[in-house]
């Protein structure tokens, strides 16, 4: 099976203040033979997350550094797709359900890879619920 991980979900698995147990029992069904991608936006939203903990003292630099090999141990797939079709896709995305582009991009994805969306974000949620994308 294939999977979409969106930065609230990856949260939620390695920041240990955003702990989540339900995510991390969603997270362990998902068997180490599946296919978890990830837009390369997110690597973007991983960094501003964690600049985001440094600023607002909840972690220091060093701190951060160490969530990086469970951020590694994901094995994510990234996907590469770029360009002016694509961005017309996502476009379209955001207008048909009120989503930033950055949302979107994870949705365009579990979309065009048939994936189920891991999110904690609610309006992506449900605009994936709406396109008939399988969420968990």
């Amino acid at each position: 099976m294939f999977y979409v991980f969106d930065a609230s979900f990856i949260g939620a698995l390695i920041i240990p203040d955003e702990y989540n147990s339900s995510v991390k029992k969603m997270y362990d069904k998902i068997s180490n033979d599946d296919e978890k991608h990830v837009p390369q936006l997110l690597w973007y939203e991983i960094a501003n997350i964690f600049c985001n903990l440094v600023r607002q003292r909840r972690y220091t630099g060093d701190e951060v550094t160490q969530f990086f090999p469970r951020l590694s141990a994901f094995c994510l797939k990234i996907d590469s797709e770029t360009g002016a079709a694509y961005t017309q896709k996502l476009l379209r995305l955001c207008n048909d359900y009120n989503l930033s582009s950055y949302d979107a991009a994870y949705l365009e994805l579990a979309d065009r890879k048939k994936a189920a969306l891991c999110t904690l974000d609610k309006a992506l949620l449900s605009a994936a619920k709406k396109h008939g994308i399988m969420v968990l």
